[in-house]
């Protein structure tokens, strides 16, 4: 299967890279590497039997929906996005300019490039907002009420995940 995962060379991406590869995917990897490292996809590129591309880009970017069309992955993992809660409230605009443009820019080009499936890792923690510990765990079910920029942005996220699901059927 033709894969796509933003934000690939970070942690979490780069390990959901490697573990793609090993099941046999084909894999593109999008990353801006503004946290991300090459270093974390330096034994999968070094593998030449594994079917991995990579392209420095940023999610916020035009260009994003031309690579998606001409790349034409079944599945997008979507893990691009700033996580850092302080520095949210400290530039609320970036934060939202990366969480929620480069979200709606990632479904955006799925839906044009006819991809069936989005995976988004979203912080879910940050859009329940202060939790009192009798209400732990968490149940989904729980009312969201962001208490950061972050958490915002997430909520917003998910809310553009959500119309793109009702309004195009992008699963």
């Amino acid at each position: 299967m033709r894969t796509l995962v933003t934000g690939g060379a970070g942690f979490l991406g780069s390990t959901l890279v490697d573990r793609l590869l090993a099941e046999g995917h084909e894999v593109d990897v999008l990353d801006d590497l503004s946290t991300g490292s090459l270093a974390n996809l330096a034994e999968a590129r070094s593998d030449r039997s594994h079917r991995l591309t990579f392209q420095q880009l940023d999610v916020r970017g035009a260009q994003l929906v031309d690579l998606v069309a001409r790349r034409a992955p079944e599945v997008v993992y979507h893990l691009a996005g700033r996580i850092d809660v302080p520095a949210s409230v400290a530039r609320p605009a970036f934060d939202a300019e990366v969480n929620v443009i480069g979200t709606l820019n990632v479904v955006e080009a799925a839906r044009v490039a006819g991809v069936r499936k989005v995976v988004a890792a979203l912080s879910g923690g940050t859009m329940y907002g202060e939790v009192a510990p009798r209400q732990l765990p968490v149940k989904e079910s729980q009312a969201l009420a962001p208490c950061s920029p972050h958490g915002v942005s997430s909520r917003v996220a998910l809310d553009y995940l959500g119309v793109y699901r009702r309004l195009h059927g992008l699963e």
